[in-house]
């Protein structure tokens, strides 16, 4: 059963609350770390995989794009399917499932000696994109129901600095499995980390409150396509959520593709190795960690919204230079800089959302905000494959172009008044109040 919070939950003394010593936070944040973890190893590994079978800029470009396809066509049922029923039936099952189609592909190469048809490749990245379309909407939407109210604030940066400690994690295990040379032990590697991951957040028990409870009984009595366009709608109501997804699509259009096909093969093009990509990739993680604390020091920037801008473009201006830096320490240092500005630009307005949605329609519209930030990754993995395989331009040059790109939209976000008075939502001065009316350890 899931627990219903009474009123006297939400409403008694906070002060004695500790996250730290909440089993059911912790069970959250554990799993969060192996997920992530598993995540980030899995995409370093997928991607040099690729590129050693095929040799090909165009074949990676391709297999990201099939695995970016499903998240956009199935990521708005995912969300109406959050709001529905269980977030933690939707984690669990969509973990397992990632452990389960490893484990088999770990068969396939042991029977094809290591080097399967790019196909069969492709399908695995498809059936991954598919579960990502149901596993996001309900990962970015179950803090919220996992603690109280009054410690949305801690709790969301808390688990976001621990995803971005993953990242360091991941991509230090990616590093460390590529140095193996054993591409059947890599993904075995990873698929039973899911594995872990699942069963260690069967342990959470979600917290929800009786309007939730009332509103995902009616949503079971109707269509789920009408929950869809609910959704939607209701997203199309509020200004400053439309500019955030709008943005977001621009960012990954101009983000993605070069940075995830453009580093391996500016790394490669300089003769490093696989452990040199790996540590392109930390470098980047441990950025979001700093980011993450920072964050979390600053109470989420709440009073500070209009620095986002400026710190968005600076991740524009470290990417611009990345492919200009011949020394592989001084390409770290700029894939830090950008991690950190990723996450002092995430972590706030994901709260931000968390707070001004009503939790009945978080999951719909945390799916839309996934959905904008991956609508445009299909196009953007395309478009750069395409761009530096036929050798229009220079990996230096693309990344320089998007970068320029990402630092003026950035900027651009300031000619909005919805950005400059961000902050004057009144559900948004309400839980600050309550925030700071309810300290907690």
């Amino acid at each position: 059963m899931i627990p219903i919070m009474s009123e006297s939950e939400r409403t008694g003394s906070s002060v004695s609350f500790r996250l730290w010593r909440d089993r059911n936070f912790l069970s959250l944040m554990c799993g969060t770390l192996f997920s992530v973890i598993g995540d980030g190893s899995y995409f370093i590994v997928l991607g040099w995989f690729v590129l050693s079978v095929t040799g090909s800029e165009f074949a990676l470009g391709t297999t990201l794009t099939f695995a970016s396809i499903p998240r956009i066509v199935f990521m708005l049922l995912g969300g109406a399917v959050a709001d529905r029923i269980d977030r933690k039936l939707v984690l669990v099952t969509s973990l397992l499932f990632r452990a389960v189609i490893l484990g088999c592909f770990v068969a396939e190469l042991f029977g094809m000696h290591e080097k399967p048809a790019l196909w069969l490749i492709d399908m695995m990245a498809v059936f991954f994109g598919t579960i990502d379309a149901f596993y996001y909407p309900a990962n970015s939407s179950v803090v919220p129901v996992a603690v109280p109210s009054w410690v949305l604030d801690r709790a969301n940066s808390l688990v976001q600095t621990v995803q971005q400690m993953s990242t360091v994690l991941g991509p230090l295990l990616a590093a460390g499995l590529l140095w193996m040379h054993g591409y059947p032990s890599m993904f075995g590697t990873i698929a039973v980390i899911f594995a872990v991951s699942s069963v260690i957040l069967s342990f959470l028990r979600l917290r929800i409150g009786e309007q939730v409870l009332a509103q995902r009984q009616q949503n079971e009595s109707s269509s789920i396509w009408k929950d869809i366009v609910e959704g939607i709608r209701f997203v199309l109501t509020v200004r400053i959520l439309i500019l955030v997804m709008v943005v977001t699509l621009g960012i990954n259009l101009l983000f993605m593709g070069p940075i995830n096909i453009g580093i391996p093969i500016f790394v490669k093009s300089m003769g490093w190795s696989g452990s040199t990509y790996g540590g392109y990739e930390s470098g980047f993680g441990i950025g979001t960690v700093v980011g993450g604390v920072l964050v979390s020091v600053l109470r989420g920037f709440r009073g500070k919204f209009l620095w986002l801008g400026a710190l968005g473009a600076m991740m524009g201006i470290a990417m611009a230079g990345i492919g200009f830096v011949h020394v592989s320490w001084g390409g770290i240092v700029l894939m830090g800089i950008m991690g950190v500005a990723v996450s002092v630009v995430d972590i706030p307005f994901i709260t931000y959302i968390q707070t001004i949605v009503p939790p009945d329609k978080l999951g719909r519209t945390m799916s839309l905000l996934t959905m904008m930030s991956v609508g445009l990754v299909p196009v953007s993995y395309a478009a750069s494959s395409f761009v530096l395989q036929q050798h229009q331009i220079s990996t230096q040059g693309l990344l320089l172009g998007c970068g320029i790109a990402v630092a003026v939209l950035f900027g651009a976000l300031y000619l909005f008044r919805d950005f400059r008075q961000v902050e004057s939502h009144p559900l948004w001065n309400v839980k600050t109040n309550e925030g700071m009316g309810n300290v907690t350890g």
